[in-house]
């Protein structure tokens, strides 16, 4: 019974991410028609973006990494 339970919930998962895509990708056309920006704009901000978060996660890992091997390293006081 939890198969089929999960199961469904990715199927509405799904649907609701399939949703979302639609509705983003209606706003972005209705805000290219109106000017606001062109389709070579969002792929420039969607790539700095990208580039800026990948820089974030990767300092975060690099930064758990190296506490990780810092507690390692300590030995406990008892």
């Amino acid at each position: 019974m939890k198969e089929v339970q999960l199961i469904a919930k990715l199927a509405d998962l799904q649907e609701v991410g399939y949703h979302n895509t639609l509705v983003l990708h209606s706003v972005i056309e209705l805000l290219v028609a109106k000017g606001l920006f062109t389709h070579e704009e969002l792929r420039t901000k969607m790539t700095e973006l990208d580039s800026q978060l990948t820089f974030h996660v990767e300092t975060y890992a690099r930064l758990t990494d190296a506490v990780s091997k810092r507690q390692a390293q300590i030995k406990p006081l008892l």
